[in-house]
């Protein structure tokens, strides 16, 4: 009895611990975290790619290449989970055979089959490919917003500003320097502190021009609130086929951990 009882317990499955992987906070002026990289092989070479969960492609090469350059298919590797993009002859080419390089920017199509979680506290990452939010009903609801003929889609999140109806906007791990930013300048104006300097800032090979400000009003995102960071507004344009009142970054998620399950469209912040 005691040999079968073994035997049953040898062959029950068992829940695996989070295979952690650290990543690294890239720092821009005053601002410590204001990128996250994550580390990556692409082609087999150890590299960083940029999160952003703004952008909805899997995999976004460094540099200004142009769309029908030559390229080929290469194996991209983040987190024990694999990925095949398509990449240009020269950026593959500038890689060093090993180092710190930056090779380009993963979106939301790299990890859009499983679930990827991020514990900002710890600077590490975690990739799975099973839904782990599926029967979690402390978890909420997200909208996966794809566009046609485009690979990958936008995550976007309910936002309830201040004396106003509840608005729809997109959470984007590539503002990570901001908690956030509204389209509108009359919402900035509404929401900022009575402190408001410039920024300029680096996007997409551009220089964009920003104003930042103490967050100093609360705003609930999903069932989230959050009360603390920067606030920013950015002379640029977003469009993914819906209004958007503007862009939750990472900034109001600070010692927290997220966990963004894409099959069951659903997300957690838990501290």
């Amino acid at each position: 009895m005691n040999k079968l009882l073994l035997a049953l317990l040898l062959a029950t499955p068992v829940a695996h611990a989070t295979e952690w992987t650290a990543f690294r906070w890239e720092s821009f002026g005053a601002f410590p975290h204001a990128a996250l990289m994550l580390p990556a092989k692409v082609d087999n070479v150890a590299c960083f790619v940029q999160l952003d969960t703004g952008a909805n492609g899997r995999f976004i090469p460094s540099g200004r290449a142009v769309a029908d350059a030559p390229g080929r298919d290469v194996a991209i590797e983040i987190g024990h989970h694999t990925v095949t993009a398509r990449v240009p002859q020269a950026v593959l080419a500038a890689l060093p055979a090993s180092g710190d390089c930056h090779a380009g920017t993963v979106g939301n199509a790299f990890f859009e089959n499983g679930s990827l979680i991020l514990d900002l506290k710890h600077a590490r990452f975690a990739y799975s490919d099973d839904a782990v939010l599926r029967d979690d009903s402390a978890a909420a609801p997200i909208k996966y917003v794809h566009q046609q003929g485009w690979d990958g889609g936008h995550i976007v999140v309910p936002i309830a500003l201040p004396g106003q109806t509840p608005q729809e906007a997109m959470f984007d791990s590539g503002a990570a320097l901001f908690t956030f930013t509204p389209f509108k300048q009359s919402l900035y104006e509404a929401l900022r502190g009575a402190d408001s300097q410039p920024l300029s800032a680096p996007s997409w090979g551009n220089e964009i021009s920003c104003q930042t400000s103490r967050l100093t009003t609360p705003l609930r995102v999903s069932q989230y609130t959050l009360d603390s960071g920067i606030l920013g507004h950015c002379k640029m344009e977003v469009g993914i086929g819906m209004p958007l009142a503007g862009i939750v970054g990472l900034a109001g998620f600070a010692e927290q951990t997220i966990t963004i399950d894409y099959p069951s469209r659903k997300w957690k912040v838990t501290r």
